[in-house]
């Protein structure tokens, strides 16, 4: 039978000269759990030991008693015992229950002293890796208020006192300068007491790929995005029912148009394995009421609620807000509306962003406390509308090379109110389908498709990155009509060649100097002599047409005054060194004796500096001279 504190300080008093304090007395001070009374006992039990004149000896026992006693502590310990706590806790030395989180230490006089790591119930519940960059989160359970709640902040927040104030305080956990050093021990015993019970989960802060695993479905990884994405994550989801979705977008995919916009949607996660580069499908019209952006919404059912501002955002953003909601999608696609909210952020054209964003990489940022930020990276497709082209006569082939630019002419979508309507309702079945799909199929057989319409679609008057975004479209829609609509026959390259921009079109050199001579054939006065009685130019001189009267077969060469044809090529957003080059690479400049492209010489009796161009017979109104007709075989057909 154990006994009193009073029995125990009575027994002292009969111990002969020689003989040890028991053990007891020592334990029965780990059992009040009162500073006060702790205090008192210890005191009773010095006061004893001073009467005996045995007070070294006691306090040098007592000395020992503790640090054996808290050596003990940690290889047994104590456990959390939080009312509703999320897990039980092995916390060594640590007292924590709805009182808070203290530890007794002693002095070197054996005084105790109580060390407070937090005046309310908290503890670590679970240990975050991310697959990416290898760091580390803790997510923290802590009562406040009547409820318990949770926070995830990154291990080096935990492991440092200033950090820890500054973050955690903000959430209304009370922790200040004073206690800061004991909560962060107390958090860092928790996780090293349990490692079994915490061992690190894999966890990721964004979507899509990772190795062969998919976010949202993937069972093994834990999410932990940040807050401002929220609205996307909790809107890539299934909801309502699947027959119903199926049944409309079946009829809703008869228009080739929004069928191609499916196909853009579901080919975001198929870039990676194929290794293709990131594309921008774009719908645009002139004309409102055309349904195009209930055509982005239909097409963006595919992964969850394309809602307004969940799935589908409003274009009204920054350079740095599209890259990094890209990071974070990754091979989900990203769905803007009306595009042409962002022209004022912008200078002439939306260059900078298609390049921006269809490189897949975002450019590298400092941090304010110094270094650099992780470089954030995507693989997806682009989806947008607006009201004019995205792409102007002047965009550098770059950028008109990464787009499916599709001009809507034609309402798309009959009611598009009904269609919103169902599709706010029923969504999110496809994503999984198609990443169930891809999980499944090895990726050499998805290459060998790719690279088979891409070989195909390059034979064609277009562009390597036209044909690279197209395969990919043209492969998502055979998913598409596989996995989901199978009463479908999947689209071919006859369907969507119109489609695919021309070599011509993408050209910078090509286009430049089309509009040189669209610019000349607007211009003929400026072109003639501004003297005599029957001269009608009576402003400027640009230069002279010379023509071959031995041999009219011969193109005329256009004789340009060099300053006035270097200042129209950059009012139209043109390099004239750029382009030249490749203008003589087609011998469409005259050189002089010198084998130079500059010819000093006199135009109606003034001489300046002049480049002489030969200008092609033949060009149609836009200025592009047609090709002969070529009958090319296609595969697929």
């Amino acid at each position: 039978m154990e006994k009193s504190k009073e029995e125990l300080l009575d027994g002292m008093c009969s111990l002969s000269p020689g003989e040890q304090f028991p053990d007891e007395l020592f334990y029965q001070i780990f059992d009040i759990e009162d500073n006060m009374d702790r205090t008192k006992y210890i005191e009773a039990m010095r006061n004893q030991a001073r009467q005996m004149k045995r007070v070294s000896e006691f306090n040098s026992i007592l000395k020992a008693f503790f640090i054996d006693y808290a050596q003990k502590m940690k290889e047994t310990g104590n456990k959390t015992s939080f009312t509703g706590q999320p897990l039980t806790l092995e916390c060594g030395q640590w007292r924590a229950n709805d009182s808070g989180v203290t530890m007794q230490r002693w002095d070197n006089k054996g005084m105790p002293i109580v060390v407070n790591a937090c005046t309310h119930p908290i503890l670590p519940t679970e240990i975050l890796k991310n697959v990416d960059t290898s760091e580390e989160r803790v997510r923290l359970a802590y009562f406040k208020h009547g409820t318990w709640s949770q926070v995830t902040v990154g291990r080096d927040i935990c492991a440092d006192n200033n950090s820890i104030v500054k973050v955690l305080s903000k959430i209304g956990i009370e922790v200040t300068s004073e206690n800061a050093k004991s909560l962060v021990r107390y958090i860092s015993d928790c996780v090293g007491y349990n490692p079994k019970t915490l061992e690190p989960k894999k966890s990721i802060n964004r979507l899509g790929w990772s190795g062969n695993e998919f976010m949202p479905y993937a069972d093994d990884i834990v999410y932990d995005g940040d807050k401002e994405y929220d609205a996307v994550y909790k809107n890539i989801k299934q909801g309502g029912d699947y027959n119903v979705w199926r049944e409309h977008c079946s009829a809703l995919r008869k228009n080739k148009i929004v069928r191609m916009a499916f196909a853009a949607s579901a080919a975001s996660p198929l870039l990676s394995l194929v290794n293709a580069l990131p594309f921008v499908f774009y719908l645009w019209s002139g004309e409102s009421g055309t349904a195009k952006t209930v055509a982005v919404m239909s097409a963006m059912s595919i992964w969850g609620n394309p809602k307004m501002g969940g799935l589908v955002k409003t274009m009204d953003t920054t350079k740095v807000g599209i890259a990094r909601s890209a990071a974070f999608l990754f091979s989900i696609p990203y769905a803007g509306d009306e595009l042409q909210t962002m022209k004022d952020k912008w200078t002439t054209n939306f260059d900078k962003l298609i390049y921006q964003i269809t490189e897949g990489v975002e450019r590298v940022r400092g941090r304010a406390t110094g270094g650099i930020e992780d470089t954030k990276t995507w693989r997806n497709s682009f989806l947008f509308t607006g009201e004019e082209p995205i792409t102007k006569a002047n965009s550098r082939a770059g950028s008109k090379n990464r787009v499916i630019e599709i001009e809507v002419e034609k309402k798309l979508i009959e009611n598009g109110n009904h269609t919103v309507s169902i599709l706010t309702e029923n969504y999110g079945f496809a994503g999984k389908i198609i990443v169930e799909y891809l999980q499944n199929t090895e990726t050499k057989t998805l290459r060998d498709e790719y690279k088979r319409y891409f070989d195909a679609m390059c034979k064609l008057d277009t562009t390597e990155k036209q044909a690279m975004a197209m395969a990919c479209i043209l492969v998502a829609d055979r998913i598409l009509v596989e996995q989901v609509f199978s009463d479908e026959t999947p689209l071919s390259i006859s369907d969507v060649k119109m489609h695919l921009r021309s070599a011509n079109e993408v050209d910078v050199a090509e286009r430049s100097y089309q509009a040189v001579l669209n610019w000349i054939a607007k211009n003929p006065i400026r072109f003639q002599s501004s003297t005599g009685l029957d001269a009608m130019n009576k402003g400027e001189v640009w230069g002279r047409i010379d023509t071959d009267d031995e041999h009219p077969e011969k193109p005329p060469v256009a004789v340009l005054n060099k300053d006035v044809l270097c200042d129209f090529l950059e009012k139209s957003g043109f390099d004239y060194a750029a382009v030249s080059k490749k203008w003589a690479e087609k011998d469409r400049l005259v050189k002089n004796s010198q084998e130079k492209f500059v010819h000093q010489t006199k135009v109606y009796g003034i001489k300046a500096s002049y480049i002489k161009l030969n200008m092609e017979p033949d060009a149609d109104e836009n200025g592009f001279v047609p090709a002969e007709d070529e009958q090319i075989d296609l595969p697929f057909e």
